[in-house]
Parts: C-alpha cells; structure tokens; sequence
C-alpha cells in the first residue's frame, strides 16, 4: 500500500512539475514574441509536456482506481 501511495504522490509530482514548465515556457514565449523571435521549439516543447500530463493523469487513474 505504501508503494502505491508513493507512486501516486510521484506522478502528482510530475504532473505539477510539468505544469510549471509550460508556465515558464509560456512566459518565455510572450518575451520572445514581443522581440518577434521564433518560439516553435518552446511551444512544441509545451505539446510534449502536455502529452506526458495526460500520460500522468492517465497512470494516476489507474494506480488510484486500483488502490481504493
């Protein structure tokens, strides 16, 4: 029970940790735009993190669906 509990507060984790990313990437866009550089690496980078929290999300359910 203990593992399945430390898996989840670890996927948690990660989903945050991603979400932070893709705030910080998006501000860097705003900052690149206004000097009319190219921000498509930066926002395909925001599409990956968004693919790994769905990933996350979708692990979550299972493990916490599991577990209770």
């Amino acid at each position: 029970m203990l593992d399945v509990k430390y898996n989840i507060k670890g996927l948690i984790s990660s989903i945050y940790e991603c979400q932070k990313k893709i705030i910080i990437n998006k501000r860097f866009i705003r900052e690149l735009e206004n000097e009319g550089s190219d921000t498509t690496k930066l926002r395909n980078e925001i599409g990956e993190l968004e693919g790994k929290i769905s990933d996350y999300q979708k692990e979550l359910r299972r493990k916490y669906q599991f577990s209770y």
